[in-house]
């Protein structure tokens, strides 16, 4: 095995520890959540509240400014005095207006928020609106606390650190898990959003914290609009903002259709999802972030880019493949070990447990598709991977809007993995088509 093999598999293994380490902690408390409130309608509440802020915060985050720092960060550092201080100051640039773009998107969505939920999930009563758009409101805080965040990560990522960063998503993790686990009872499902935000807030103060010399001490704020590197940012970062609000569109378009089945039935819907949302959470680390770095550095070397991503899908296929098996074969006794306690039913187990059988095609066509939608991203062609998502989510939503009234909750889950057939077809095409030049 090559020196650049090795590092790329002990980067990889570390970063699979971290993540399963936060991973667990934070899904160690879905099955608190379970048993504390069953499908109880006030999750249905909660989990509507937290769409928007969670759309905006993916912008921020993964999908959004952290993938859209590294390659431009590394480009504008080479192509100019061959220094950090290129990049440095391009990310100097790029988070003030970031963070203000976010206080404006949070404060629209403050004022708008009664008329919004409504519309995204319009078969819940009015004192479960009413109960959402308070959580929203407070929610929207989270997409503030990532703009900055989103840009600071994708520096470090940018500079080959990504244990720590990593470590401190584990800590969050962390956070709300003990946030939810002690949170007295008389909270409700508001112990959900003081988890939420909790564990945005402690990712900002970690990375000025851990980070003094690599991070905190380069960070000087300037108001350059006319940074030469900022159009490039926009031009990168418009595509996958669009390509975030489709993708996770389709969650909030599920919701909806979950809010007009019956009470509890969105409840039901988040549980069957969680264990499929750990594990892409988990490859999505493992695999694919240590892979992106390398991905950006060889974007313009095609043979090395071409022998990069294809073994990071080969990866993912051997991973992915064999949990979307069990996870299918073993739906029902996973779910009873993992939720069946307290106010959680056997009823509510069987729902579920069908709901996660039903969704493994969709668990294993999207891992596939993350090696491929961020090799569109360091190539910067991320309009490919926003097709891919505007197909998936046009798929998902026909067919989960017929399936749904036919089979429920089932006829949902059937619909997720209608929609990511075309997502993981157009990227694959990308593959075989676009870098065979």
């Amino acid at each position: 095995m090559s020196d650049s093999r090795a590092a790329l598999l002990r980067t990889g293994l570390t970063l699979a520890g971290l993540r399963l380490a936060g991973g667990l902690a934070a899904f160690a408390a879905t099955p608190i959540i379970a048993r504390r409130f069953g499908l109880d309608p006030a999750l249905d509440s909660f989990y509507i509240a937290s769409s928007i802020p969670f759309v905006l915060s993916s912008i921020a985050l993964i999908g959004g400014l952290e993938t859209a720092v590294p390659p431009i960060f590394r480009q504008f550092s080479l192509t100019t005095e061959a220094t950090d201080e290129n990049g440095w100051g391009f990310v100097n640039a790029l988070w003030p207006p970031a963070l203000a773009g976010a206080l404006v998107a949070a404060s629209v969505s403050f004022v708008l928020m009664p008329a919004l939920l409504p519309c995204i999930a319009p078969g819940l009563d009015a004192t479960r609106q009413s109960v959402a758009v308070s959580m929203a409101r407070a929610l929207l805080l989270a997409p503030i606390i990532a703009a900055p965040v989103g840009v600071w990560r994708g520096a470090l990522i940018a500079k080959h650190k990504l244990i720590g960063p990593a470590a401190l998503v584990a800590t969050g993790s962390a956070v709300y898990f003990a946030i939810v686990a002690l949170a007295p009872a008389a909270l409700g499902a508001w112990t959900l959003v003081a988890a939420t935000l909790a564990a945005g807030l402690t990712g900002l103060a970690g990375l000025l914290i851990v980070f003094p010399r690599a991070l905190t001490a380069r960070l000087r704020p300037t108001l350059n609009l006319r940074h030469p590197a900022l159009p490039t940012a926009l031009a990168l970062l418009a595509p996958l903002a669009l390509n975030e609000l489709v993708y996770h569109a389709d969650i909030v378009i599920m919701r909806g259709y979950a809010s007009q089945v019956s009470a509890g039935t969105v409840a039901a819907y988040e549980f069957a999802t969680r264990p499929l949302g750990a594990l892409i959470t988990l490859l999505l680390a493992g695999i694919v972030a240590p892979a992106f770095p390398e991905l950006a550095r060889t974007a313009r070397d095609l043979p090395a880019f071409r022998a990069t991503l294809d073994r990071t899908l080969k990866i993912m296929i051997a991973a992915a493949l064999p949990l979307a098996v069990g996870l299918a074969l073993l739906s029902g006794p996973v779910v009873r070990l993992l939720y069946e306690r307290g106010r959680f039913t056997a009823e509510d187990a069987a729902l579920v447990s069908a709901a996660l059988a039903a969704l493994t095609p969709y668990f294993f066509l999207t891992a596939l598709a993350q090696p491929l939608a961020y090799a569109t991203y360091a190539r910067q062609q991320p309009l490919w991977t926003l097709a891919a998502s505007a197909a998936g989510l046009a798929f998902s939503a026909v067919g989960g809007y017929f399936l749904s009234r036919q089979f429920g909750l089932l006829g949902i889950a059937i619909g997720d993995g209608l929609g990511a057939v075309p997502l993981a077809g157009v990227l694959l095409w990308w593959r075989w088509r676009n870098t065979m030049d």
